[in-house]
């Protein structure tokens, strides 16, 4: 989490993996735009067969945004 935080720092931001390592503020600090991409993944795919790792970490299925995203720490 330190070297996200550098990174946002530095006004640049991260990977996102297949790992979630990221916390709720570190990725919306990175994705600000995060909320209006997942609005529409839930309009467009709205039974939810579309996933993977980073679905299932920040957007579960029959969660709202934001209050959907766990805070994570590791």
């Amino acid at each position: 989490r330190d070297l996200i935080d550098t990174a946002l720092a530095c006004g640049g931001r991260y990977y996102l993996p297949y790992q979630i390592h990221a916390s709720r503020e570190q990725f919306l600090a990175a994705y600000p735009r995060a909320p209006e991409f997942f609005a529409l993944k839930q309009r467009v795919d709205p039974a939810y067969k579309f996933r993977n790792r980073l679905w299932d970490a920040y957007l579960p299925p029959g969660a709202d945004w934001p209050l959907a995203m766990p805070h994570r720490s590791l």
